[in-house]
């Protein structure tokens, strides 16, 4: 991905409050700001499973933390 692209999408989720940035000398820290994305995933479970919605459609997600190649 290209700085300028990752750049942007991080500005995005630390404005969204999903990320909290730190800088240590030159660098720039990133963090996951866990309780805002518990609260987004509780909001968008409760939104897809109001309706009804098959229990597969609503089940977490594992996410993998290895890079993509």
């Amino acid at each position: 991905m290209a700085a300028s692209s990752l750049s942007h999408h991080i500005k995005e989720l630390v404005a969204t409050g999903l990320v909290t940035q730190e800088r240590q000398a030159t660098a720039l820290i990133c963090r996951a700001h866990y309780p805002a994305m518990n609260a987004l995933i509780g909001y968008l479970s409760d939104e897809c499973c109001a309706d009804g919605a098959s229990a597969d459609a609503c089940a977490p997600v594992a996410c993998s933390t290895k890079a993509n190649p």
